[in-house]
């Protein structure tokens, strides 16, 4: 019985011409392929190269401009796993440098050498390097050692082994991931069935890839975003008529409308900032298709995130106005109606002014995973 395969591919993102580095790049591509062929051997691990000269071999470079890019030529050549590798600066976004990071909802990896050694030291290092972000590629979080150490100079790159509980973990991901794609399985598939049978395949799987990207933290990192909403807010807060109306609705209209307001949010900023375009791919292809539901999902998270912190504020704010006003503005004491529909209008204002973000700071939020 053939073995299934697993393909990491490798794709170089700079116009290097460095023989040198080149050679590096090759040894530590096979090194890798070795390593887990040795793991896990009842997989046939391939590690195709490809390249795509568009950048020049020096300078900073933004991360999410090469996620797409790997992205981009893993489902065009059918890889399983892309690693992206080049010889800049990666523009970080937390850190003071980065030597590379992951996106698990795009099953790529972006590693830098700008900062490494050279000669067989290098070869180690980016083997090294590689090993961790596929790890987290593959599901594996931080560990206190092997091969899953957090990385916090290079010199603590040294090419390990995973060890045996990690090798479980990337075997039991690997048979539930890779081994079966849905359009291998049916060549007749409509949009809705095609994405419903995606979630089925796994939800559990892919509730986690959720929240490991922890959208609770976007309102916290897209200023504009969060600032719309807070500038929607304020003005409902001081508006005699925006109480009136809230104290109007039935509580079971404020809920509809909360409901309405974080759905329309999410499709609006998700096509908005143009999230669902990933490759040049027409066909149904499953990676594509968890991709955007793990997208789509966390974006729907953040905002019913953002929706709920607005919702907190807006008690306080009613809890510190004077009772006699609030009953003048409103007929009756509606502090919890007015903060439901304060927040969900909040939501909608979120939604445009998300859109006046910057697309990459939208995507990298949403893209990257781990950073090191």
């Amino acid at each position: 019985m053939a073995r299934p395969e697993v393909v990491v591919g490798w794709l170089l993102g700079a116009d290097l011409r460095d023989p040198e580095l080149l050679a590096a790049y090759e040894l530590a591509r096979e090194r890798v392929r070795e390593l887990l062929a040795e793991a896990l051997p009842e997989f046939e691990w391939k590690s195709p190269y490809a390249e795509r000269r568009v950048h020049l071999p020096r300078g900073g470079l933004d991360p999410v401009g090469l996620l797409e890019m790997g992205v981009d030529e893993k489902l065009h050549r059918r890889w399983d796993f892309a690693i992206v590798i080049v010889p800049n600066e990666l523009i970080p976004r937390h850190r003071p440098y980065a030597l590379g990071l992951s996106s698990r909802a795009l099953e790529v990896a972006v590693l830098s050498t700008s900062r490494l050694s050279t000669g067989e030291r290098l070869v180690e290092e980016i083997t090294a390097l590689a090993l961790h972000f596929l790890g987290h590629l593959f599901g594996l979080e931080h560990a206190g050692a092997g091969p899953m150490r957090p990385v916090l100079e290079p010199g603590d790159l040294v090419p390990e082994p995973y060890r045996p509980g990690e090798i479980a973990q990337i075997r039991a991901y690997l048979k539930r991931v890779v081994i079966t794609r849905l359009e291998e399985e049916s060549e007749r598939w409509n949009a809705v069935s095609f994405y419903l049978e995606t979630l089925r395949q796994d939800p559990g799987s892919v509730f986690r890839q959720v929240l490991e990207h922890a959208p609770w933290r976007l309102p916290l990192y897209l200023g504009r975003f969060t600032a719309a909403a807070a500038v929607s807010t304020v003005y409902l807060v001081i508006t005699s008529d925006a109480w009136a109306l809230a104290a109007s609705l039935p509580p079971a209209g404020i809920v509809g409308f909360t409901l309405v307001a974080l759905l329309f949010s999410t499709f609006f900023l998700f096509h908005g900032q143009d999230l669902g375009r990933l490759g040049h791919e027409r066909t149904w292809r499953e990676q594509l298709a968890r991709t955007r539901i793990v997208l789509f999902l966390t974006l729907g998270l953040g905002m019913l995130s953002l929706w709920a912190l607005v919702f907190a504020l807006t008690l306080v704010a009613g809890a510190a106005f004077p009772r006699s006003l609030l009953v003048q503005w409103a007929g009756r004491d509606a502090v919890l109606p007015f903060a439901g529909f304060a927040a969900a209008l909040g939501v909608v204002a979120a939604a445009m002014g998300g859109n006046l973000e910057e697309e990459a700071e939208i995507k990298a939020e949403l893209f990257i995973d781990e950073e090191d």
